[in-house]
């Protein structure tokens, strides 16, 4: 039997954030949390076509603002995959321009500023497994509030140069917590909804972050999108269901290898692989979880000092120990020990040591694949 497969994007989640909510922490005990995924994307259009499609933006279609709706006809794409193999597929969106609606059987998007998403989606997923009729059950749900206190808060009482938004990092970071409560809230009822309709024995349920949110670390970046520091790309996962095990890694990863991980616990055979499914370690039949020697992300963004909405300007490539960013407008390298400045605020570029000059040449190689 196909598991049912709930996929509970909350949009902006920190990975550094998540014990600030005792109830999220309860959950993060009942399965496996993988803490150290790195989004190829720190902006919603493009990430989430990156775990729905398992290629680089590149690859895609979607590989910056203004490109949202050029995901290729050629490319597979989750929903239409699994509704291919039998699976009943929904979702429920902040908008339309997330990403396409090929492959769902119910497309629909909230209204963030008046749907309450605590009630909305407990009733939905009541409904989709009504309409499923049997069906192994897929559905995509994003919780948008943590990107509604964002927007309200911030990008529409500050400008990207206004120093006194960076001024006030303790009280932004204070306002991001306490919405981070709600999600936790959020994620709890989602559970339990899962558990009152009797699906959760058989249901993988995911709750994930597309990418970080930004308090003031970096002048010029208010909320996400314009630099490629941790508090943006780094993101994590934790899956829920009767045969995940309970764990807790911090192993580098990256979000191409989601799409091949969820395939693979829906028992589909993959036609390609770009990313490496972990669904072994999930399940228990694998005991250490392969880390990648080398995760890439991207981005250009709307506004900050080098606007790229067209076309990617910042580039980064990072290994568990190591950093390394270029912003191609500004022709500026960053080098950071990870290890020893996990803040990244001490750029060692320019030392001439050997893992920058490796990391460069892989970084270079990666923009003009």
């Amino acid at each position: 039997m196909k598991p049912n497969i709930v996929l509970v994007l909350l949009d902006g989640a920190r990975y550094d954030r998540l014990n600030k909510s005792n109830t999220f922490m309860e959950l993060v005990n009942k399965g496996t949390l993988l803490n150290n995924v790195t989004t190829v994307a720190p902006y919603t259009f493009a990430s989430i076509n990156v775990i729905f499609t398992g290629l680089f933006g590149k690859e895609n279609g979607v590989d910056a603002y203004y490109k949202m709706f050029k995901l290729k006809e050629t490319v597979d794409f989750l929903p239409e995959t699994l509704q291919k193999n039998g699976y009943f597929t929904s979702c429920d969106l902040i908008s339309d321009k997330v990403i396409s609606s090929r492959g769902f059987d119910i497309y629909q998007s909230h209204n963030e500023y008046e749907d309450d998403l605590k009630k909305r989606h407990p009733d939905l997923l009541k409904r989709i497994f009504e309409s499923a009729n049997g069906k192994p059950v897929f559905t995509f749900l994003q919780f948008s509030r943590i990107h509604t206190i964002t927007v309200s808060e911030v990008l529409k009482k500050y400008e990207w140069n206004d120093n006194r938004f960076y001024e006030k990092k303790e009280q932004n970071l204070k306002t991001y917590d306490k919405v981070f409560l709600e999600a936790g809230i959020y994620a709890n009822i989602i559970y339990n909804a899962l558990m009152k309709i009797n699906k959760l024995e058989n249901t993988i349920l995911v709750f994930f972050s597309d990418h970080g949110t930004g308090v003031g670390e970096r002048f010029g970046e208010r909320n996400y999108g314009v630099y490629l520091h941790e508090e943006t790309v780094r993101t994590f996962y934790l899956f829920l269901g009767s045969d995940i095990k309970q764990n807790y890694n911090n192993n580098l990863l990256s979000t191409i290898d989601v799409y091949p991980t969820i395939l693979d616990l829906c028992n589909i055979e993959l036609k390609r692989i770009t990313g490496k499914s972990f669904a072994k370690y999930l399940r228990g039949l694998e005991q250490t979880l392969d880390e990648r020697q080398y995760t890439y992300s991207e981005t250009g963004g709307l506004q900050g000092p080098h606007p790229s909405p067209y076309q990617p300007n910042v580039f980064c490539i990072k290994t568990p120990h190591y950093k390394l960013i270029f912003h191609k407008t500004a022709n500026e390298w960053k080098f950071f020990d990870l290890f020893e400045d996990a803040q990244e605020m001490n750029n060692l570029h320019g030392q001439n040591l050997k893992i920058e000059n490796e990391l460069t040449q892989k970084l270079l190689e990666w923009i003009n694949r």
